[in-house]
């Protein structure tokens, strides 16, 4: 009976071993096939790396390991032997616990973001131990200022500063506006711009302006503060005396560096006062070049008029005692008097007025007078005036200017 139940546990513990053909009993085999399993998997794990250069952390494989590990060591192995069978006692495997301890699954995003909360435009944030800068700043003054409160925090080891520099984008964007901006510069204040520089018109400076707000990031409006030459040269051309005149200002950008051209239109009284006119709108800082285009019309017809008789106020035309002959004396003032004449407008038309003092008759005061107007015209149409500009006529002595005979006889010249 002895021998018959020994067989039979025998048997028994021959079907329950995973080799049959070893001599350890079926837990012993568990065990030691556990062990060898868990020997190749940390093999796996901690030879093969440093032959082929694998860079998975160590704290990964180990929890890797850990987790396999669990799987395949069983907790408690043992034989369903009959509950008679009191000389076979059960084997328990315990398998180690691996505790990982890891810093980095602290958010930092709220300390980051608390500490650069004070630039408007920054978004701050965390990965691990890594902080995150997304947004506008107005200067590289202030990235650097914000990346230095971020490194600051508490955990932080560095920063990915991904912030964008407005100052230098609106600059670019100001210079590519297409005007030919000079002297380009850039303000900010936080996120908000103050653009400088110089443009010939008003309307270069709405384009400048437009590029400007047109970055992204930057706060409506900009500050406009750019220098326009056509007030400027408006204000100049306004006390030049240019009749009708006009004065755009616009930029050649074909030359290098490029050009702010005035072109002068209008009309004035002389050579002199055109070229006049040109050298004050040169004078203008930032004008380099002028196209002038005034042309001379002469004098207005009333101030023709102010002119001559102001002349023979200042030198009466001198005639031979109940003459009309003009005596020498009185060339050179009537030869100015053909020189304003001939400055004159084409359509001028004017009346040459004898007068004479009340001394003689009447009647011959009148016929002198008439004699004198006319001799006076006909020596300035002789000298080049238009005949169909003067005509004469005389008065006698009806008109006295003065209390002396001599304030009395006179030549004087009538707008008609």
């Amino acid at each position: 009976m002895d021998n018959t139940t020994e067989s039979r546990r025998k048997n028994r513990e021959d079907d329950e071993k995973l080799i049959p053909a070893w001599g350890l009993a079926a837990d012993s085999q568990i065990i030691v096939l556990g062990l060898t399993v868990l020997g190749f998997i940390l093999a796996s794990f901690f030879l093969l790396p440093r032959l082929f250069g694998d860079d998975t952390p160590l704290a990964d494989v180990t929890a890797d390991v850990q987790d396999q590990v669990d799987d395949i060591t069983p907790t408690t192995a043992s034989t369903d032997l009959d509950e008679g069978d009191d000389d076979t006692e059960p084997v328990v495997t315990t398998a180690t616990t691996v505790t990982l301890t890891d810093e980095d699954n602290v958010d930092l995003s709220p300390d980051v973001a608390a500490s650069v909360s004070s630039f408007s435009g920054i978004n701050g944030s965390a990965n691990g131990t890594v902080a995150i800068l997304n947004g506008f700043v107005g200067t590289t003054a202030e990235s650097e200022q914000a990346e230095a409160e971020a490194l600051g925090v508490a955990g932080i080891t560095e920063v990915d500063n991904r912030l964008v520099v407005l100052e230098q984008q609106v600059l670019a964007a100001a210079n590519g506006a297409g005007v030919g901006l000079d002297g380009a510069e850039v303000v900010m204040d936080g996120t908000t711009a103050t653009v400088r520089g110089l443009v010939s018109n008003d309307l270069e400076a709405a384009s400048v302006i437009a590029a400007a707000e047109a970055v992204e990031g930057v706060t409506p409006p900009v500050i406009n503060e750019l220098r326009v030459l056509q007030p400027e040269v408006d204000e100049v051309v306004a006390g030049l005396g240019i009749d009708q005149p006009s004065s755009p200002v616009e930029t050649n950008l074909d030359t290098s560096p490029v050009a702010r051209v005035v072109t002068l239109t209008g009309s004035v009284a002389s050579e002199e006062a055109k070229a006049a006119a040109e050298a004050a709108v040169r004078a203008v800082a930032g004008v380099t070049d002028v196209n002038n285009q005034l042309e001379v019309a002469g004098p207005t017809a009333e101030v023709v008029t102010t002119n001559l008789n102001e002349l023979f106020d200042l030198n009466p035309i001198q005639f031979r005692s109940g003459s009309d002959v003009i005596l020498d004396e009185s060339l050179p003032t009537l030869q100015s008097a053909i020189e304003i004449l001939q400055g004159a407008s084409a359509d001028i038309r004017l009346e040459v007025q004898g007068y004479t003092d009340t001394s003689g008759g009447t009647e011959a005061n009148q016929r002198l007078s008439e004699r004198r107007a006319a001799a006076v015209r006909q020596f300035l149409v002789d000298g080049g005036v238009g005949a169909e500009v003067l005509t004469s006529n005389g008065f006698g002595e009806t008109t006295q200017f003065g209390p002396e005979l001599a304030d009395n006889r006179r030549v004087r010249f009538q707008l008609l």
